[in-house]
């Protein structure tokens, strides 16, 4: 399986069988996003958009994927998946909590998010709610398994719905410590989970580090209370480093791919 980083909960996977699938995308206007990967035309390989909640850094790439990939399926909790459908996307696959789906030959699975879910026009100063955040697990073709936590709290799911039933062999943590868990509570979660990887997520570069560094500054200077989530996945993987040196943590660059099997 393979596995690249493409924003701060971005993230394209390509299945043992070539199938990709994309998480809570985000493109334009995100100033993580490798240059790269602003072309539309790299997106149209995909087979499966999966979104864990609406808030924009997770939704806000759904339309210009459907454009590149008219076929893609879209799978999302209930209220989010109604939401896609009255506003015209195909290919829209609600799913429940707790719920699994199964689309040629892998299974995605829900399990519980300790977060919000919604998606406000700035614009016209509205929000529409669109029931809560979940994380999936999902299950490849050769049996591998994939946690994919989405923004979230800790939870006691982590150890018996994830740990104990599912027991993936990968797990992708939010360790920004604002909208969610902090790198300390992180290292918990991989406690109570049991994985043999982890790949933190949801943390930003500093301006200069980042692909559209004037991009990055101006978000910064819109949004001053994102500026604690920098750098947290360099402490995450400092602390992994002294409580669980036996779980590899991956921390990928943006644009950065790795296989892991």
């Amino acid at each position: 399986m393979e596995i690249q980083k493409l924003g701060p909960s971005v993230f394209r996977l390509v299945s043992p069988k070539g199938k990709v699938i994309v998480i809570d995308p985000w493109i334009t206007g995100n100033p993580t996003c490798p240059t790269e990967w602003k072309d539309l035309s790299k997106w149209q390989d995909v087979d499966v958009l999966l979104i864990t909640h609406g808030h924009f850094d997770h939704s806000a790439g759904i339309d210009e994927i459907c454009k590149a990939s008219p076929k893609v399926k879209i799978i999302a909790l209930w209220e989010l998946a109604l939401s896609l459908t009255f506003k015209g996307k195909q290919n829209v696959l609600p799913i429940g909590k707790g719920g699994n789906l199964t689309l040629d030959g892998i299974t995605y699975s829900t399990v519980n998010a300790a977060h919000t879910s919604s998606f406000s026009d700035m614009e016209r100063g509205q929000t529409e709610y669109l029931g809560t955040a979940v994380g999936y697990v999902i299950t490849f073709e050769d049996g591998f398994k994939v946690y994919i936590a989405g923004d979230t709290g800790l939870t006691a799911d982590m150890k018996f719905v994830v740990g104990d039933f599912f027991k993936p062999d990968l797990a992708i943590l939010p360790v920004c410590g604002l909208m969610c868990m902090s790198p300390e509570q992180a290292v918990y979660a991989v406690e109570a989970i049991r994985c043999k990887y982890v790949i933190p997520c949801h943390d930003l570069v500093k301006p200069e580090d980042a692909p559209d560094k004037e991009g990055m500054a101006a978000f910064i200077e819109q949004n001053p209370f994102v500026e604690v989530m920098i750098g947290k996945s360099k402490e995450f993987e400092e602390l992994m480093k002294q409580k669980h040196p036996e779980v590899k943590t991956i921390v990928l660059g943006l644009g950065q791919s790795i296989q892991i099997s």
